[in-house]
């Protein structure tokens, strides 16, 4: 019986030893993350969120090379990357994942984009950001490192929505 007792305990404190990953919600400051870029990609290195929150706001792309309605989002915020210049940063995860993870970088070229490009193959930020793994999926997080919208799906019809809201983004101090 004691024995019994003293595996149950044992068992109880391993469970609460799992770390439990904490969601990103709108209205939440923006769980940190640091990234792989995608090879052959736009750009190199790692991205880290740490090195853009406080400082402008970051929009967070979750996409994939096989969803379409992603390569259409894609050149709208490549587009307001432009735009914007250094006020403001984008960075796209790739849920791509290892059969068609080698195709991320150069079709991220192929589109024209210039903002970072990074995969998640354990998927360790999409967990946390983008829980039903939607794509398209959108992020945004203002200076304050604040989540202020979160966004699935994306459609030709949202790009006067998402261009105004970029715009409001930039501007608020």
């Amino acid at each position: 019986m004691m024995r019994t007792f003293r595996v149950l305990v044992l068992l109880a404190a391993a469970i609460s030893l799992v770390a439990v990953p904490v969601l990103a919600a709108v209205g939440t400051a923006a769980p940190e993350f640091t990234l792989p870029a995608a090879p052959g990609g736009p750009t190199r290195g790692r991205f880290r969120l740490a090195d853009n929150l406080h400082q402008k706001p970051v929009v967070v792309l979750f996409w994939a090379t096989w969803c379409q309605p992603c390569m259409q989002e894609l050149p709208v915020y490549q587009a307001l990357y432009q735009r914007y210049g250094g006020q403001i940063q984008v960075v796209g995860i790739s849920m791509d994942g290892p059969d068609t993870v080698s195709e991320v970088g150069s079709t991220a070229r192929r589109a024209g984009l210039t903002f970072p490009i990074v995969t998640d193959l354990e998927t360790q930020v999409v967990t946390v950001y983008n829980p039903r793994r939607a794509a398209p999926f959108s992020v945004w997080i203002d200076r304050t490192g604040t989540i202020v919208r979160e966004h699935e799906g994306f459609s030709m019809a949202e790009r006067p929505e998402i261009e105004s809201g970029i715009a409001q983004l930039v501007a608020r101090h």
